[in-house]
């Protein structure tokens, strides 16, 4: 009898989903017949348009959107949404009616992984998302605090340029250039939060820690129907819940043991004990916990621990690998990158960071890269607070926004051979990447812009830079660029590619230091 009730209290939980969701479509009709909603595709029952979207979502929205144009209205299972893929419409949302779309929506994710909504990017909006960002923008991300951590930048960049020559048998076989450049990012990350790297061994229950980073960024990027279906939260059709809460429990234990660390170390009692030390990111927080009329928990530091994991591994690094299978598809474009900055630093001594600002088209190749290959090519998803009317439409309450800026950066109308690869259209232009221009919005912009854009940018610049400079680069056929949906956009098959020396020091074989 048991699978006969199962069956029957499934059958009623979707006649109960059916009927709420027809209430659903009769009163945005009803409001649609007096206020006029953007256009778009006509919603199936239940799932609305989630059909739709398929395994790449930013490229199915951008078909939509030159079907439909630059404001499109859908309905993924409950929750009207709208995605918007114009610089125009871009600046209604973000700039003119920012504070409207200041929020976030409630999803899975924020809930089972950080912290129930408690870190900044899924923070709703109000008074803990405020005192949060304020932290991250006045005490951890100043441009001093980076400019300090500039030798750990440095010293992690020498260790991969030594692991890339060791690896490749001086220069007598491809490289993995994806596992190098998430190992340096992952260093570099660990190292400004924590002061020191992590290796596979060092987490709990036999948990590595490049396995819990991976699936954290599996878990981010996967498509949960709950979250557009909410009364199916209960079933876990897809098992995200139970994967969610897994991987949260391995990065709450070893969040746990970074605090306990730090906290043992202000007692003497560890080895980071060391008065001459750069304080490190959990430093900061713990001086800030004890500062008087501060309040932050230890739920708080872990939440932006997990930030700082999260925004500070997979964009960095994807970043580079899309740059550098750009230039490898362009070899004159790789040339002409790797003569100016020799023109500056000549072939005897490695690129420091200081000398990155002189590099005019080494800069326009990372905003060319961000403008065809953003890291998160809809942003993280805003929510309307409130009604209102935009672009001659009204947006309801509780509307989902997707900014679809991979679409923008493809625009015909905005960019001329918008599908090419070509850096020099940003030489002699001030045009930014810091959410100043709509055009170009790979950190987004406004009240939720990325907070971390300042460092992003050092870590791109400074490891092409050198990447570019102390190797020339083949690859053994064509350069593919397939993409793979999730949390950010990376390549679908990993970039491997054969060094060979151009520095006429040792540098490249002995900072050797394969992690």
């Amino acid at each position: 009898m048991e699978p006969l009730i199962c069956f029957q209290n499934l059958a009623v939980t979707i006649g109960l989903g059916i009927f709420f969701f027809s209430c659903f479509l009769y009163n945005l009709r009803r409001d649609g017949s007096r206020l006029k909603l953007p256009p778009g595709p006509r919603p199936w029952p239940i799932i609305g348009s989630l059909h739709l979207l398929g395994t790449l979502p930013h490229q199915s929205l951008a078909a939509l959107a030159k079907r439909y144009g630059s404001i499109v209205f859908l309905r993924l299972g409950s929750v009207p949404t709208v995605v918007i893929s114009s610089p125009a419409m871009a600046k209604e949302f973000l700039k003119t009616h920012d504070l409207v779309f200041a929020t976030r929506p409630n999803c899975a994710f924020g809930k089972y992984v950080s912290y129930d909504h408690k870190d900044v990017a899924y923070s709703p909006y109000g008074v803990y998302w405020r005192q949060i960002r304020k932290l991250c923008t006045v005490e951890l991300l100043t441009m001093k605090r980076i400019n300090s951590f500039r030798f750990v930048r440095e010293e992690e960049l020498s260790a991969m340029i030594g692991s890339i020559w060791e690896e490749s048998g001086a220069g007598a076989k491809c490289v993995d250039v994806k596992k190098r450049l998430s190992s340096l990012t992952q260093n570099i990350t660990c190292r400004i939060f924590a002061s020191r790297t992590y290796s596979d061994n060092e987490l709990s229950e036999g948990h590595g820690f490049k396995q819990m980073i991976d699936e954290i960024f599996a878990v981010a990027g996967a498509f949960n129907v709950s979250d557009f279906i909410p009364y199916l939260d209960w079933l876990d059709l897809q098992g995200i819940r139970r994967r969610m809460q897994a991987v949260h429990k391995t990065f709450d234990g070893f969040a746990e043991k970074v605090i306990d660390q730090h906290i043992g170390c202000r007692l003497g009692e560890g080895k980071l004990k060391d008065e001459d030390r750069v304080k490190d990111m959990v430093d900061v927080l713990l001086d800030m916990d004890e500062k008087e009329g501060q309040t932050i928990s230890r739920v708080d530091i872990k939440a932006i621990i997990f930030d700082m994991l999260a925004a500070g591994i997979e964009t960095s690094s994807t970043t580079v690998e899309w740059a550098m299978s750009e230039l490898l598809r362009n070899p004159a474009m790789l040339a002409l990158a790797q003569q100016e900055i020799e023109s500056v630093v000549g072939t005897d001594r490695k690129v420091n960071e200081s000398d990155v600002r002189n590099f005019d088209y080494l800069q326009c190749v990372v905003k060319e890269t961000f403008r065809l290959h953003p890291p998160f090519p809809l942003l993280l998803p805003h929510e309307s607070m409130e009604g209102c009317r935009l672009g001659g439409y009204f947006i309801p309450p509780k509307t989902r926004l997707y900014v679809n800026v991979w679409a923008m950066g493809r625009d015909e109308n905005v960019w001329k051979d918008a599908h090419l690869f070509k850096p020099e259209r940003f030489m002699g232009c001030n045009k930014d990447v810091r959410g100043q221009d709509f055009d170009l919005l790979p950190f987004g912009t406004g009240r939720r812009g990325c907070p971390g854009v300042s460092m992003g940018l050092s870590v791109v610049e400074l490891t092409l830079a050198q990447l570019l400079h102390c190797f020339d680069w083949t690859v053994e056929g064509e350069v593919d660029v397939a993409e793979v949906f999730g949390l950010t956009v990376p390549r679908k098959n990993p970039l491997f590619a054969r060094p060979s020396r151009r520095l006429t020091g040792e540098y490249p074989i002995q900072e050797s230091a394969v992690r």
